[in-house]
This record gives C-alpha cells, structure tokens and sequence, in this order.
C-alpha cells in the first residue's frame, strides 16, 4: 500500500539500526558489529519506500537477512575472537593473532569472498585461522554454503593450494546492513564489515521556499561520498527520479510550478554505488 504520513513524535528521535562505516582496518584494529542509528526527527516525513526500508532492515535482523551467496561477495574487513583456551595458551601464538586490551586473542584480516556456484556456494579465501592460534596454519580457503541462518564450511574441491581449518557448520547472521557475524572453530566469533561500500545515507535534509526556488540544505552522512544526487517526485505513490547531481551541500529546485506538491530525497555516491536515501521532505508550491 502506498502512503505517507507526517510523523509527529513527542520526543526527540526513533532510532533504528543501521552499518557503521567499515575501512582503514589494520592488523591491531578491531572490527565490531555496532549498528549505526537512522533518526527519524519531530516533523519528518515517512514515505512508503522509507518506511519499507525501516521495515526491511528490522526483519533482517529477526532472519539472518542473507538471502543468497551474493549478500556476501566481496571484501570483507574481518576480526575473529577465539574463546579462552583455545588461543594464547601453552606459549606462541601464531597465525597473526594478538592480545587486546580484555586479554583476548583477536586476528583482523580480509576475508574475500567470490561466488563459485550460482545461488548456491561461495569461496572464502584469508591469511590466518578464524578460531586458533597454536600453531600457524596458514592462508585459507574454504568453500561454504548459507542456509536457514547457518554456515556450512568445507574443504575445497578442484586442486586450491590453500587447505580450510575452518570447516564445519556455523551461526551467520547479517548484524546490520553491510556487517556479518559467523561462528566459527573453537566457538570464535568473527565480524566483517564489507569494504569499498557506497555513502551512508545524508543526514537532516531540509527545504523551504525562497521565491520561486525549492531551497535544500543537508549534511553528508560520512567522507565515503564523492557526490549528491537530488531526488523528486510528484506524488504520494509516485517514483523517485534524478533531478540534479552536486558536489555541494545544497540546491535551488527553479522547476516548481505552482499548485504543484513536490517530494525530494538527497542520495550520496561513489565509485561504488549509490548509498541509502535521506529523510523525505515535501512542500506544496503556490504563487
């Protein structure tokens, strides 16, 4: 059903789970699954497809949310922490794994992940163990299939110089959008964030009229963008389309015609794609 509403809230924000922002990971940082927050202000206006994504999001989180090996292909900025007993004990310790400030052992490193069996199996290939530390085993790489909310690892087939440690069947659920957790050897749980994503989506879109001008102000949602593009669309049940694209933070819509209700929605881009919309704002244009 297509609808909008003017959300009136009575306090400040609704906050909702979103990915926070991955990259510039190195061998001693830590890579942790913390949902990033989507506000929703006094005042916004909660479209179909907004609403959608919200709702989209949440269920995610109630199923896992990886729908096909495709969710998972790419890089992966990843951290594995073993449980007591199984890393660090009886001397060295090996495959890349060090201490962190709680005395756990912890390995970061990229995991790449490719899709070898349309709709159904996936590669991952990494330096270092996922769950031990005692001895080093060496790169990896695994072949594995996700299913009703687990990870079922296997050796590779076909000749791979790399052998897998890391088989068996695992918990994996996507945490947040673009942000994994899977179980793995000696119950380590490691967390990956998908490197090279598109912007988070801009913050605190605004609109007033200055004349004949539709004015729009907003923020950028992090550094990942390297552009705006503007978005609008005439009504309630409507499609989106591209009006303008900036480097600017702002923009003078001079296409209004009165008598006219305008939608507009703000999206950053980058070499990667074009991340998730802003909030919704709307005016109705009369002379």
């Amino acid at each position: 059903m297509k609808f909008f509403l003017i959300l009136f809230l009575s306090f400040t924000n609704l906050v909702f789970p979103q990915s926070t922002t991955p990259g510039g990971y190195g061998p001693y940082d830590e890579v942790v699954c913390n949902p990033e927050p989507i506000n929703i202000n006094a005042g916004d206006v909660i479209s179909a497809d907004v609403l959608n994504e919200i709702l989209t999001r949440i269920n995610n989180l109630q199923t896992g949310g990886i729908n096909s090996e495709q969710d998972l292909v790419g890089d992966w900025s990843c951290t594995s922490t073993c449980r007591p007993g199984a890393c660090g004990d009886g001397g060295g310790v090996f495959n890349g794994y060090w201490k962190n400030s709680l005395g756990l052992y912890i390995v970061s490193q990229t995991i790449n992940i490719t899709s070898i069996e349309e709709g159904k199996k996936v590669n991952l290939s990494y330096p270092h163990n996922l769950g031990q530390s005692f001895q080093e085993t060496g790169a990896q790489s695994c072949n594995a299939i996700v299913s009703n909310g687990k990870i079922f690892v296997s050796e590779p087939s076909g000749g791979e110089t790399n052998e897998c440690y890391n088989t068996g069947n695992y918990s994996i659920e996507m945490v947040a959008n673009q942000c994994f957790r899977m179980g793995n050897i000696n119950d380590s749980v490691t967390n990956c964030k998908r490197n090279n994503i598109p912007p988070a989506a801009p913050l605190n879109l605004k609109i007033s009229i200055s004349g004949s001008f539709a004015s729009l102000t907003w923020q950028k949602g992090d550094d990942r963008q390297t552009a705006y593009v503007l978005k609008r669309k005439q009504s309630v049940d409507g499609t989106y389309e591209a009006i303008a694209s900036m480097n600017t933070d702002s923009y003078s819509d001079n296409s209004i015609l009165s008598g006219n209700t305008y939608w507009y929605r703000v999206f950053g881009t980058n070499e990667y794609g074009e991340g998730t919309g802003s909030n919704v704002v709307t005016i109705t244009y009369s002379e």
